[in-house]
């Protein structure tokens, strides 16, 4: 046995739980000197971290200079994973070592960083990688290191996700997440829009772009903003739910926001309950899941955030109990004016939800609903009048007297109101599908029509959207988001241009969606060009005129059939494919029929003539492409079939976007496929 470990042998079997916990000193470990001696086998070998964690329990004043540096050549040089991963914890949690270090230890750990980016089937230097982002997120967090140089290098790696390791890009989305939401405007987010093309760091991405979403939509100073992006984010955590059943934090927050978005329908009292018993639910599971195992630093804001949606949801619910119309309030009052207050004054239980103070949240989201509850009563106005006036409890409570001279102050408003005036706010929180399906005649409608009659309509709007969320397509909406995602960063992505070409790519996608699935029997003649065999079972020639007709006959069936031209001359100086034309633009789709090569470069041979077409008009085009090269293991998948490449000249300032789609055509009946050797 060597030495260092005969003494560490020594020490574990004396110390203490708290000296275990804190590390051995120099002492245990020999003295300087000899810790000096055997430099390389702390550095090399498995013992790194007892070596920063004798270092952590040196003075800071008598600290050996030579001490800082083995640390450095371990951080430097170490290939044991786990080794390196003890030593950046403790580092992690001793800042006041960092200090002592300098910057060494911070540009040591960035090369470790981005040398990962290169560590092709090396999984401990991958993992290295990942421990030194983790460990330089905490630096930065605690404020003991400096941003810029860590979020320009976690930019720069995640240039290109589907190159990265797997076990160094699975672990970024999180730790980008958690810079974005600290540096709001580094440009993190379009690395975590980078990081939804690989499978393995779709997930974590996705969530972490809809906490961003959620951020974005509690920092919203008014009712209606902050609900309609709370409403986007909402669908975000849903389609990730529906992707990944297990993911119990999307679960969680898409429970928060129902419980919050619920509280102001006409049928509060049940989606509160059903929201606070299904976040119930996830975090018991999740945190069953989750027991007895460690939480990094960096990620401790995110179990405080859970806890702070819990808390508010539980509010809501006794708060949501008392607010229907049909309930009467004869007995317990006391309890139901408890209970609507602590909702009322939520921000001062709940400090922080997802990193925004929750007073904005309350003041906004929650307040003016629980005001409507008693505006929309002149008995429970009444109730509160008595209780601030004859209950010891809330003659001198703060939130009962706010609640009372804000009620006061919207009575008094209402009342000088001219009849043509703006629509009661009030109205249009608790009718908000009807305002959006009316919004001229709004006010009209709800003047003249009773509040059950309205509110059943509404719920009945409710349901309607309740239904079509439930039966969307997670994947599809996913592969739109990522598309629109690119599209909108280009500069020609503007109101009239932007709505009519989305409308085009998304009938495009849905005829490849058709073509990936009909069958001869329904297909009919023109979708013979999709199989490599005729009904007697011979190889047949496939037409590109029979790919253009499907297209077209296909076209013919949704709104765009009065705008959809074919064989168009004189586009481009020559002929274009299909040319779909509206009011403010136009927008070409090249179709293209690839017997050889129909892989990604392949195919993008063919991007700049479908460019060419779009020189006079905005910079999308679309490249519809029959692949004849399918074999005998199956077509490529069709979410893997659809991408942008980007066509940009010498002297332009911006590339035309060409989203590619790819058809398999030629394909053999599914019962002939068989699949390739499994790789070794």
């Amino acid at each position: 046995m060597h030495v260092i470990d005969e003494r560490i042998s020594a020490w574990a079997c004396t110390a203490t739980p708290d000296q275990r916990r804190a590390g051995p000193t120099l002492d245990d470990l020999g003295g300087l000197d000899e810790v000096l001696t055997h430099t390389d086998y702390f550095t090399s070998g498995p013992l790194l971290g007892f070596l920063v964690s004798a270092a952590a329990n040196e003075p800071q004043a008598t600290f050996p200079s030579a001490l800082g540096d083995a640390i450095i050549k371990g951080l430097a040089s170490s290939t044991r994973h786990l080794a390196f991963a003890e030593a950046v914890d403790t580092l992690a949690t001793h800042p006041r070592l960092v200090g002592v270090l300098g910057t060494k230890a911070t540009r040591t750990l960035l090369r470790r960083l981005t040398e990962a980016q290169d560590a092709g089937d090396d999984p401990a230097s991958a993992l290295i990688g990942a421990e030194a982002a983790e460990c330089l997120v905490q630096f930065t967090l605690a404020g003991v290191a400096t941003p810029a140089q860590l979020l320009g290098a976690m930019d720069m790696v995640t240039e290109d996700t589907a190159a990265l390791p797997t076990a160094f890009a699975a672990r970024l989305p999180r730790l980008l997440g958690v810079l974005d939401a600290h540096h709001p405007g580094a440009g993190l987010r379009e690395a975590l829009e980078r990081c939804l093309i690989p499978e393995h760091t779709f997930r974590d991405a996705a969530f972490e772009l809809a906490l961003g979403d959620v951020r974005t939509a509690l920092e919203q100073d008014n009712y209606q903003a902050m609900v309609e992006q709370l409403s986007i984010s909402r669908r975000r955590l849903d389609e990730l739910a529906a992707v990944d059943p297990d993911r119990l934090d999307a679960q969680i927050y898409l429970a928060g926001i129902d419980g919050l978005l619920g509280l102001s329908a006409p049928d509060a009292p049940v989606r509160v309950a059903a929201a606070a018993q299904a976040l119930h639910d996830r975090v018991q599971n999740y945190r069953a899941w989750r027991m007895r195992t460690s939480t990094p630093a960096w990620a401790k804001g995110r179990q405080d955030d859970i806890t702070a949606w819990c808390e508010l949801t539980v509010l809501l619910d006794y708060a949501a109990q008392h607010m229907g119309d049909d309930d009467p309030w004869y007995a317990h009052g006391h309890g139901i004016l408890t209970a609507l207050l602590r909702a009322y004054t939520a921000h001062h239980t709940v400090k922080v939800l997802t990193d925004t103070p929750a007073e904005q949240v309350v003041e906004t989201l929650v307040a003016p609903v629980i005001e409507d509850a008693f505006l929309r009563s002149e008995n429970r106005f009444r109730i509160l009048e008595h209780a601030l006036t004859h209950d010891e409890d809330f003659r001198d409570d703060g939130a009962a007297q706010r609640l009372h001279a804000s009620l006061s102050a919207r009575l008094r408003s209402s009342a000088l109101l001219d009849p043509g005036a703006e629509v009661d706010p009030g109205k249009t929180r608790r009718w908000p599908q009807l305002a959006r399906q009316f919004p001229e005649d709004f006010a009209v409608f709800t003047d003249q029509n009773s509040d059950k009659v309205l509110d059943r309509l509404e719920l009945a709007l409710r349901d309607s959207d309740d239904f079509l969320l439930s039966v969307t397509d997670a994947k599809y909406s996913r592969l739109m988001d990522t598309l629109v995602v690119r599209l909108e960063k280009s500069r020609d992505w503007i109101a009239t241009v932007a709505e009519p070409f989305q409308v085009l790519l998304e009938a495009t996608v849905r005829f490849a969606f058709l073509c990936y699935d009909v069958g001869r029997t329904t297909g009919g003649s023109y979708t013979e060009y999709l199989r490599g065999r005729d009904k007697d079972g011979k190889k047949q020639k496939v037409d590109e005129a029979l790919f253009h007709q499907h297209y077209r006959e296909f076209l013919a069936v949704t709104a765009l059939f009065r705008v959809a031209h074919f064989e168009v001359i004189d586009k481009g100086g020559g002929r274009a494919d299909v040319l779909v034309t509206f009011p403010a633009a136009y927008f070409n789709v090249e179709c293209k029929i690839e017997e050889e090569d129909a892989s990604k470069d392949g195919l993008r041979t063919y991007v700049a003539q479908a460019a060419e077409y779009q020189n006079a008009g905005p910079s999308f085009a679309i490249l519809l492409a029959l692949d004849k090269t399918v074999g005998a293991e199956g077509a490529i998948n069709l979410f893997d079939s659809i991408w942008i490449e980007e066509v940009q000249r010498t002297g332009e300032l911006e590339p035309c976007l060409v989203v590619v789609v790819r058809v398999p055509g030629g394909r053999e009946n599914p019962n002939r496929l068989r699949p390739a050797p499994r790789r070794i």
